[in-house]
C-alpha cells in the first residue's frame, strides 16, 4: 500500500504527463518516472516486511461490565520505525476498531495504553492486533498480524461502593478470620460484651459483668450459621429489558452474587439456579473463595432467554436441588399480570417446605408511564396501563404478605442492597433487630 508521500509523487509525475503535449520528451520522462516509482514502492515494501517486530498485550486482572480498566500494548523493533496499529474489538467491549500511530524509540520500543469500558457481560472475541509498518524511504506500507485472536470474559459487577461494599468487605475478612462481621440479635453463641442499650432485652444482660463494671453490660450473641440459602434467579422474557447500559439480570446478577459473597462468609451453604423456561445453570457453593470464583465463572455469561419464566419448573426442580428446608430467595420482576398469579401459586407451593423470599425489580419504563403525564392518548393508554402493573405489584405483595412471605422491592440501581438487607432480615433470630446496611457502612 503507498503512503502519502508515494501519491504525491505519483502526482508529480503525472503534471509531466500533462505537459506531454507542448514538450514530447516529458511523456517518456513520465514513463520511466512511474516505472521508477513503482519499483521503489514495491521494495520499500518488501523492506518494511523483513523488519522485525515483536508485541505483547496486557490485560487488566479482570474486566468487568461498567467498569472502565487499562489495556497495555508493548512493542520492540527496529529503532524509529513507523506503525500504524489497529486493535479489533468486539462490540460488547468497544463502540469499535482503536488505531493508533506509533513511532519507535532510539532503543527500538513503544508502548500503547488505551482504557475500555465494557458494556456487556460474557465471552467477548478480540481480533488479531493488526500493524502497518513504514518502508525506509517513507513510500509504502506493509501490513501483518503481531498478536493472534483471543477471547476475554467480562464479568458482572463485583466491586461496589457504599454500604454494600463494605458489607461485602467484612464478609471478605471474616472468611479469611482477621475482622468479623459484627451482627447484633439474639443467638445462641456467645460473641462479645457491650453497654447496654435501652432496646435490649432484660434476658441478654450479663449480671456477673455488670456487678464487676458497676453499669449494665448486655451479651452480644453470634447468628447461628450453617444455613442453606438457594437463589432462583430468572433469566425469562422480564428481566432483558435494558435501562441505560444494563439490563434487569445484568442487576440481579451482580446483587445474587454479592449474596452469595455475604453468605458463604456466614458459613452458609449456597445453591445458585438460574431459570427462564427451563433449568440454565445450577451451581451450589460451599463456603470457599474458590468456590465463590466458581460460581463467578460459571455464571458471568448468563442471558436473559426471550420466553416466559416457567417458576413452576424452578419450584419442582428445587425438590431434587436442595433436600432440605431451607431458605429460597427468588430474584425477578413482576411486570406481566397472568405471570403474577403464576409467581403467587409458585411461592405457595414452596412455603410448604421453605422460607420463601421474593425480590421483585421494578421496572423503570413501567414507573416513567405510570408517573408521567401523558401527552397523547396512546401515552394515557399507557399510562393506566402501567398503573395496573404496578396497582398488581402491591396487591401481589399483600397477599404473599398474608400468606407469610416476605416480599422486597427496589429499583435496578438498589436490588443489591435491598437483596442483602432482607436475607439478613430473614436469617436475623426472632425478636433481633433487623440489620442495616447504611448501620454497617458506618462501621469502621
Amino acid at each position: 500500500m503507498p503512503t502519502g508521500r508515494a501519491v504525491v509523487i505519483a502526482g508529480v509525475i503525472t503534471a509531466l504527463v500533462a505537459i506531454a503535449a507542448v514538450v514530447p520528451v516529458a511523456a517518456v520522462l513520465a514513463l520511466a518516472a512511474d516505472l521508477l516509482l513503482l519499483a521503489a514502492i514495491l521494495l520499500d515494501r518488501a523492506r518494511a516486511a523483513r523488519r522485525p517486530l515483536r508485541a505483547s498485550r496486557r490485560w487488566p486482572p479482570l474486566l468487568v461490565q461498567g467498569a472502565t480498566e487499562t489495556v497495555e500494548l508493548a512493542l520492540e523493533g527496529v529503532p524509529g520505525q513507523v506503525l500504524v496499529l489497529r486493535e479489533g474489538l468486539h462490540p460488547s467491549v468497544a463502540p469499535g476498531p482503536l488505531r493508533q500511530g506509533v513511532t519507535l524509540d532510539a532503543g527500538g520500543r513503544a508502548s500503547w495504553a488505551y482504557r475500555l469500558t465494557p458494556r456487556r457481560r460474557g465471552e467477548c472475541a478480540v481480533a488479531p492486533l493488526s500493524a502497518r509498518l513504514q518502508g525506509p524511504w517513507g513510500l509504502a506500507w506493509s501490513q501483518r498480524d503481531l498478536l493472534a485472536p483471543e477471547a476475554v470474559r467480562v464479568y458482572p459487577q463485583v466491586r461496589w461502593d457504599g454500604p454494600v461494599g463494605r458489607l461485602l468487605a467484612l464478609a471478605q475478612r471474616r472468611e479469611l478470620g482477621r475482622a468479623p462481621l459484627r451482627v447484633h440479635g439474639a443467638g445462641s453463641e456467645p460473641y462479645a460484651l457491650r453497654d447496654y442499650r435501652s432496646s435490649d432485652p432484660p434476658g441478654r444482660i450479663h449480671w456477673k459483668a455488670t456487678a464487676r463494671r458497676g453499669k449494665l453490660v448486655t451479651r452480644e450473641d453470634a447468628w447461628e450459621r450453617g444455613a442453606r440459602l438457594v437463589i432462583l434467579l430468572d433469566c425469562g422474557r422480564a428481566m432483558a429489558s435494558v435501562d441505560g447500559e444494563r439490563s434487569k439480570l445484568d442487576h440481579a446478577l451482580a446483587a445474587s452474587l454479592a449474596l452469595v459473597r455475604v453468605a458463604a462468609a456466614r458459613g452458609d451453604r449456597v445453591a445458585v439456579v438460574a431459570f427462564s423456561n427451563r433449568i440454565e445453570r445450577v451451581v451450589r457453593v460451599h463456603g470457599s473463595a474458590a468456590a465463590i470464583s466458581r460460581a463467578y465463572a460459571e455464571l458471568y455469561d448468563l442471558e436473559a432467554r426471550l420466553t416466559e419464566s416457567a417458576f413452576d419448573v424452578a419450584v419442582d426442580a428445587l425438590a431434587s436441588i436442595e433436600t432440605r428446608q431451607s431458605t429460597v430467595l427468588l430474584l425477578t420482576s413482576v411486570v406481566d399480570l397472568a405471570a403474577a398469579e403464576v409467581l403467587r401459586e409458585a411461592l405457595g407451593r414452596l412455603k410448604r417446605r421453605h422460607r420463601p423470599l421474593l425480590v421483585n425489580l421494578e421496572d423503570a419504563d413501567v414507573a416513567r408511564l405510570a408517573h408521567g403525564v401523558p401527552a397523547s392518548a396512546d401515552e394515557a393508554f399507557a399510562k393506566v396501563a402501567s398503573l395496573e402493573i404496578l396497582l398488581a405489584n402491591r396487591r401481589l405483595a399483600r397477599r404473599l404478605g398474608h400468606a407469610g412471605i416476605r416480599v422486597a422491592s427496589a429499583p435496578a440501581d438498589r436490588v443489591a442492597r435491598e437483596t442483602l438487607e432482607s436475607y439478613l432480615s430473614l436469617m436475623a433470630p426472632r425478636g433481633a433487630r433487623a440489620p442495616s446496611l447504611a448501620r454497617v457502612g458506618a462501621v469502621g
